[in-house]
């Protein structure tokens, strides 16, 4: 068994071990105005067939990380979030929160492998289908947070 299937294997253990079920991130109970830039789950993960992947980077300073946001079900919540660790890629398969900024838009908070990410903006180059997500990552091999940065056509 390769360490990608290692540490997947371990990630959805770990996750079902800590939570008994499908981890998720903590959020605001207030939810997004579904007429606004993310402000509904399809959103992100599509409303009649599931959307492309996000893709990019989550950086460090020095360091930067490749990083995705893998939708799994469309007008679901469930996605895949995939890092790459040093020589590992690790991966969390779990339900984002959907929560709103001060500015009505929507924002999500999600589990990762060891540890948790949230978006601070997010983009929608053509009506409310999100293209772009900014945010952070806390993630137990960094003392400082990860910047990330990913986006889709």
């Amino acid at each position: 068994m390769n360490r990608f299937a290692k540490a997947s294997i371990t990630a959805l253990i770990s996750l079902a071990v800590s939570t008994g079920t499908i981890a998720t991130a903590t959020s605001p109970a207030v939810a997004a105005s579904a007429d606004t830039c993310g402000g509904a789950i399809s959103d992100y993960t599509g409303l009649n067939s599931v959307d492309v992947p996000f893709t990019g980077t989550a950086t460090n300073g020095a360091t930067s990380r490749q990083f995705t946001i893998i939708p799994q079900t469309a007008k679901s919540p469930l996605i895949k979030t995939e890092l790459v660790t040093a020589s590992n890629d690790v991966y969390a398969i779990v339900n984002f929160e959907l929560g709103v900024n001060d500015l009505g838009q929507g924002t999500i908070y999600f589990a990762v492998f060891g540890g948790t990410g949230y978006s601070t903006g997010i983009r929608c180059e053509n009506g409310t289908r999100v293209t772009k997500i900014t945010g952070f990552l806390r993630v137990p091999d960094s003392e400082s947070p990860l910047e990330f940065n990913v986006s889709r056509a």
